[in-house]
């Protein structure tokens, strides 16, 4: 995640800041996985430690952090954005929020203005259609030229062998499968029929996983069939276009006007649930020669990431209303196709909002509140100072000594049109030192 909104604050308060996420220090670190800082910044001499935590996140996971940052920082401070619905920010009626204050940690809130106007929503809503029709719908094309066109029956099978194998795995596995069982004549469906025709089908379901394993594929388990599961997914999507005598287009005329009971069907295939039915069926009108409505909020995918991106674009007000205010852009502004909204925030999470995001790159970059975000933090409790341990404290001063030696804070106020572009400068040349 990017914090461009927290670093603008924080230069204008005199801080000089620490140009990406940083590990504190190890000395008593009960808490290994709760090493990595947010924001660490220098002031007065002083080392500060700033933990974001967005509406989406738990606050009370803070408890950790704070606990091994205080072992290393002069101060730490949590920034919580508001409104929030897990726990009150309110120091002197929230319960749950003095588990964090009474480690010393200081207390600030942050709420975003993430308002659109009808002109603005418009613009947004022909971009995303935009980018949705350039986009592919299979991770592992993310990267290439690839839009992604279903354009024929072998492609087809792909895209229902990708879906009802996926587990939120790594795309290329998919393809190594593919690779696999075709050398084991096993991929095709009428390679599959045939096979359950002469053998049955829990001995093709074993002989699936038996393939599979022997190439050092690495099937996922499931409390109900282990390694099964992807195998007996892959036979029973087999057998469900069977039914349509292998044919796509006659699945297709089958479900033409009644798109809700093809998701529902689909589900009966093992291992497809709600977010598989539904992925299938966008990629196939997206993408696919389908002409089925996606007007429907089942074609949303809730997720954290989701919540996220849709937050930074201003299509939500609040995660609660996530389908409510989705539904309503998609009708007013995509002739009600939910299925756009989903296939763009899921491809601008893979190719442009990673690990190392691809901010200056990505085509909504104008439209992402993350870089011309209207924000007003308020700072409710003031942080305690901490006792680092010396080392600890030693290994962050150098740390910030090594990336900050060239950096000038600044206290001005600059002006709004100036905001996205000095964070660019600063953040380059923060890269390139």
């Amino acid at each position: 995640m990017t914090y461009a909104f927290l670093h603008e604050y924080l230069r204008q308060q005199g801080f000089i800041l620490y140009p990406h996420e940083i590990i504190c220090g190890n000395d008593e670190c009960e808490h290994e996985r709760n090493r990595l800082v947010d924001v660490a910044a220098r002031k007065d001499g002083l080392f500060y430690a700033f933990e974001y935590k967005s509406s989406a996140d738990r606050l009370l996971r803070a408890v950790k952090q704070v606990d091994n940052y205080r072992k290393s920082f002069d101060y730490v401070i949590v920034v919580a954005e508001v409104p929030r619905t897990d726990i009150s920010v309110d120091p002197k009626r929230g319960v749950r929020i003095k588990e964090i204050l009474k480690l010393g940690a200081g207390l600030w809130t942050v709420q975003f203005t993430r308002r659109r106007n009808i002109w603005q929503k418009a613009e947004l809503a022909k971009t995303m259609a935009k980018i949705s029709e350039e986009a592919p719908i299979q991770a592992h094309e993310i990267e290439t030229e690839s839009k992604g066109k279903l354009k024929t029956q072998r492609d087809v099978w792909f895209w229902f062998f990708y879906s009802v194998m996926d587990r939120r795995s790594d795309a290329a596995t998919f393809i190594q499968a593919k690779k696999i069982l075709e050398e084991a004549k096993l991929y095709t469906p009428s390679q599959i029929l045939r096979a359950i025709q002469e053998e049955g089908k829990e001995k093709i379901v074993g002989k699936i996983t038996s393939t599979l394993t022997k190439a050092g594929f690495r099937l996922l388990k499931d409390r109900t069939m282990g390694l099964l599961s992807q195998p007996r997914s892959i036979v029973e999507a087999a057998q469900f276009i069977a039914k349509f005598d292998l044919s796509f287009n006659r699945l297709y005329e089958q479900y033409r006007d009644k798109v809700i009971s093809l998701w529902t069907d689909l589900q009966n295939i093992y291992g497809v649930g709600p977010r598989i039915a539904s992925q299938f069926i966008r990629g196939m009108v997206l993408k696919g020669s389908w002409n089925l409505p996606l007007d429907d909020n089942r074609f949303l995918e809730e997720c954290d990431f989701n919540i996220e991106m849709a937050s930074k674009l201003g299509l939500i007000s609040d995660k609660t209303r996530f389908y409510q205010d989705l539904g309503d852009f998609a009708d007013s502004y995509l002739n009600g196709n939910r299925g756009i909204i989903s296939h763009v925030l899921w491809f601008m999470r893979k190719r442009y909002c990673r690990k190392s995001p691809l901010c200056y790159e990505c085509p909504l970059f104008g439209c992402c509140f993350s870089h011309d975000l209207l924000w007003k933090f308020t700072q409710l409790v003031p942080p305690q100072r901490q006792n680092p341990l010396p080392r600890n404290r030693e290994w962050i001063e150098l740390k910030m000594l090594r990336a900050t030696s060239n950096i000038i804070s600044t206290k001005r106020q600059l002006p709004s049109s100036q905001t996205r572009l000095s964070s660019f400068v600063t953040e380059s040349l923060m890269m390139f030192h």
